[in-house]
């Protein structure tokens, strides 16, 4: 029987990230995840937090992130989700931390999705194996 889902929401605020990480790293060891996973899962989800907190708000905005992981099929189902400005083209002024963060989450992850539409949010989907590698 698949493990019950985890949803957290959140301000867009890095105080919130050891709650997220903490929250993450409980549900994936109730479910069963090998410890290098869950170190695995706690870094995806940092830096999609990250992203999400320098770059999807602007600096007198509010905003939330959603995090979200499902298990099934011996798989761990995580999303991280803001409703923000959007991932733009990229410029000489996007920030490299945010393609640096994407090739880290792509080494870590079985697979991953990023959907994002400008004025709407970013969406990134992580797959992760629940044992070990």
């Amino acid at each position: 029987m698949p493990a019950a889902a985890l949803s957290i929401r959140v301000p867009a605020e890095a105080e919130q990230l050891a709650r997220v990480r903490a929250d993450l790293a409980e549900y994936a060891r109730g479910a069963g995840m090998a410890e290098s996973g869950i170190e695995a899962a706690l870094t995806i989800v940092t830096e999609a937090c990250g992203n999400s907190i320098k770059h999807a708000y602007g600096p007198a905005a509010d905003g939330f992130i959603e995090v979200n992981a499902t298990v099934e099929d011996g798989e761990m189902c995580l999303v991280v989700r803001d409703f923000g400005s959007g991932i733009g083209p990229r410029t000489e002024t996007v920030s490299p931390g945010l393609h640096a963060g994407l090739s880290i989450i792509g080494a870590l992850s079985r697979s991953f999705r990023l959907s994002s539409r400008r004025s709407v949010g970013t969406e990134l989907e992580a797959r992760l194996s629940l044992a070990p590698a």
